[in-house]
């Protein structure tokens, strides 16, 4: 009697490997808030006044920007965020702290309910993974909105 072999969903997947490494050095650091305003707003400019965006600075140790992940989009009033997401790419990318930056196509540049939350939802997560969350900003045409200058982060 012939042994038959029956297959399985390996001989029909192959597997995916990704490496992450640096093909260039970072040359921007960020040292305050109004840095972190000129590096990203280009990031920004063609979709600033239409809808919402979270993007999210990841830096080394030095704090220069090695990535910049563009997180979600959204509608021209809010954006979902997942915290989930934003950990899992910084620890994928072993990147030693982020910066979390979001526009408000209104132009108002006061954070919303929400906006506190998950800016306060993250710090505490990436704590426990020891990549410090250093600032969530908000970003218009006319100006910028730093929780950490203003004592919220």
């Amino acid at each position: 009697m012939e042994k038959t072999r029956i297959a399985t969903f390996k001989d029909f997947v192959g597997e995916l490997t990704a490496i992450y490494k640096r093909t260039t050095l970072p040359t921007f650091k960020i040292t305050t808030s109004s840095d972190v305003r000129t590096f990203i707003y280009p990031y920004f400019e063609d979709i600033m006044d239409d809808h919402e965006e979270v993007k999210v600075i990841h830096l080394n140790r030095k704090n220069q920007v090695v990535n910049v992940h563009h997180l979600t989009s959204g509608t021209d009033s809010g954006c979902l965020i997942s915290v989930k997401d934003v950990l899992r790419q910084a620890v994928l990318i072993k990147t030693h702290s982020i910066i979390l930056v979001h526009n408000h196509p209104s132009g108002n540049l006061n954070p919303s309910e929400a906006d506190k939350q998950i800016s306060t939802k993250l710090r505490n997560a990436s704590k426990l993974l020891d990549i410090p969350t250093l600032d969530s900003i908000i970003v218009t045409r006319e100006g910028y909105y730093s929780f950490a200058d203003e004592g919220l982060l």
